[in-house]
């Protein structure tokens, strides 16, 4: 995929370099702020839940021999009383001593009933809707703001979007407002104060010269905050 100045930033659970977007910030028990990709943000929740930290170990696979993070692998003892450590992939084809079970039949006659009752056009119109200046269709999901090669803004849709990287013509892509709010915590009425304390809030727990933060997780929340002060 061609896509110029993309934003890049490494995990901080993982190490991985992933798109910028990708990321998203977990708070700690203990105040840290990390920075995580979608494959970290699970381990890191729930160790945040558990008054721990994110386990940044990673070891390899029995089976596919790829390298995985600790919190992902899982024991799996084979038919034979071999124990071997798995990946989620490798851990639903290993042969267990109760493999065979599931291929029973389901003996549950409950059948789904779908739901017929009609949609009302009110319905329809509270959805806001975005219209992509390259295809011109008509969206729910917010448009990403592209910056071509020529200095064209454009707001596509993630068809487009992708089309566009594919033909190398995209030089950079902002930030979408609806993950910029995922990221600070706020709502869309949020007010420009109650931006800018949330904001001053989580950047000085997110510095990388501090304890708590790390130089990911301090250029996403600055992403976000530049993404959302703006009108555009």
């Amino acid at each position: 995929m061609a896509v110029v100045g993309d934003k890049r930033v490494g995990c901080d659970g993982c190490g991985r370099t992933v798109a910028l977007e990708e990321l998203t910030t977990v708070t700690m028990p203990d105040g840290q702020q990390v920075a995580c990709c979608p494959d970290c943000e699970p381990h890191a929740r729930a160790a945040a839940q558990k008054g721990g930290s994110l386990d940044q170990r990673r070891d390899t696979c029995d089976g596919c021999t790829g390298t995985f993070l600790v919190a992902e692998l899982k024991d799996v003892v084979l038919d034979d009383g071999t124990v071997v450590t798995c990946c989620p992939s490798c851990a639903t084809e290993a042969p267990t001593s109760g493999s065979d079970d599931s291929s029973a039949p389901d003996t549950d006659d409950t059948t789904a009933v779908a739901d017929t009752s009609p949609t009302t056009e009110s319905e329809h119109t509270d959805e806001k809707r975005y219209r992509c200046t390259q295809c011109h269709e008509q969206v729910t999901e917010e448009p990403f703001r592209v910056t071509t090669i020529d200095e064209r803004t454009e707001r596509l849709c993630a068809d487009c979007k992708a089309a566009a990287e594919d033909r190398g013509i995209v030089a950079a892509v902002d930030m979408r407002k609806t993950r910029a709010r995922e990221i600070l915590g706020v709502e869309p009425d949020v007010s420009d104060d109650e931006l800018r304390d949330v904001y001053h809030d989580q950047i000085k727990r997110a510095h990388p010269d501090r304890k708590s933060g790390s130089k990911s997780a301090f250029q996403l929340v600055t992403e976000a905050y530049e993404r959302l002060r703006t009108d555009e």
